[in-house]
């Protein structure tokens, strides 16, 4: 990422090392200048980007193109190349949803969800699906699918 010195002229370096300020109790270098919607320290201009990737090339390298910048430490602002990491998009997503950043809700908390969660562990544990769609007020795809497997991941 070449991201060209912007304002008074200055090198993307010294821009970034200027905006940076080291959290003593986690590690984190966090970015102390402008930031997108998600949180994210961003360098604006002609060459805007995002700076915890700026932050990956400054210290390692070149970023492969099928590859996203990770963070360990989970903090958006973070820029500590220690705390950084590569990782494809599927492996970011894994990533996101293990540390429960997922902004997509899942389970009974999906606004389109029909049964709770209680309701569909007892739906998997009978052993008999019949009158199970009336006792709970739904169709039998609603039954189906609840019973079907990698379906309600947030069931176990």
């Amino acid at each position: 990422m070449k991201i060209q010195g912007q304002g008074r002229g200055l090198p993307a370096e010294v821009r970034f090392f200027r905006s940076v300020s080291p959290e003593p109790n986690t590690g984190c270098w966090l970015w102390g200048a402008a930031v997108n919607v998600c949180g994210y320290g961003i360098f604006k201009g002609p060459n805007s980007g995002l700076v915890h990737r700026f932050s990956w090339e400054l210290h390692y390298g070149e970023i492969p193109e099928s590859l996203n910048v990770l963070h360990r430490c989970d903090v958006p602002c973070c820029v500590n190349p220690e705390h950084l990491f590569l990782g494809t998009q599927h492996e970011n997503i894994l990533d996101m949803e293990n540390k429960k950043r997922s902004r997509h809700p899942a389970g009974g908390v999906h606004g389109r969800a029909i049964l709770t969660e209680d309701q569909v562990r007892e739906i998997r544990a009978a052993k008999n699906s019949r009158g199970l769609a009336r006792k709970y007020g739904v169709s039998r795809h609603v039954i189906q699918y609840a019973r079907r497997p990698g379906t309600w991941k947030t069931v176990v």
